[in-house]
């Protein structure tokens, strides 16, 4: 991940997370972070060490992704943003979605 993708990254990330309300509540930038590189990289379904049941656990780090990876996770964060009508504070994508619909 470069410089300009982790900044990048990071800013969608937040702006999801103050606007994007997910199985009926809103999750803070950590949860979301976690909740979008699960579902981008996957997880683990474990036993739960102190009591009965599963939890799922997520290793994955956005730290030391490629950039290629990264390139294609940010896309797809944008069109999820599409979907769910964020507004989003990067400029570049504000520009975007001006052109989208002009």
């Amino acid at each position: 991940m470069s410089p300009e993708q982790n900044r990048r990254f990071h800013a969608m990330v937040r702006d999801i997370s103050k606007q994007v309300k997910w199985a009926g509540e809103m999750l803070d930038e950590e949860d979301w972070k976690r909740l979008i590189l699960a579902g981008a990289y996957g997880q683990k379904v474990v036993p739960n060490p102190i009591r009965d049941g599963f939890i799922v656990m997520n290793n994955r780090r956005s730290t030391g992704l490629p950039v290629e990876t990264t390139s294609d996770l940010i896309s797809e964060l944008l069109s999820f943003g599409f979907e769910h009508d964020v507004v989003w504070t990067d400029p570049e994508f504000q520009a975007i979605i001006r052109d989208r619909t002009h």
